[in-house]
């Protein structure tokens, strides 16, 4: 096999291996190894602090809706925000009701 050159200035490379199997736990001594090659372009953005605090809250809101799942259940917010010349730092806590018991007999 070759192994081809990405035709970018700057990238991102990802390696993935995987093995063959044959059943649950009995893998063949044979590996399929792929690289994918993703374009990393940098751009500068600007963004008013109304703005960028709105954005963030959004994101963040998103990552933990993804990692809760179904079982959301939200009961407080609490947002901190912190300001400097070019930057906004936001840190947002969440209380957050979650069934951990097992019910019993």
């Amino acid at each position: 096999m070759y192994k081809s050159l990405p035709k970018f200035q700057k990238y991102d490379t990802i390696k993935e291996e995987k093995k063959l199997k044959i059943f649950s736990n009995f893998y063949l001594p044979v590996e399929l190894l792929t690289e994918t090659y993703i374009e990393q372009n940098e751009s500068e953005v600007t963004y008013s602090k109304e703005e960028a605090k709105s954005i963030l809250i959004n994101k963040l809101k998103e990552e933990l809706e993804q990692e809760l799942g179904e079982n959301k259940n939200i009961v407080n917010e609490q947002i901190n925000e912190n300001y400097d010349d070019n930057n906004v730092e936001i840190e947002i806590i969440y209380e957050v009701l979650e069934n951990i018991g097992v019910k019993e007999k």
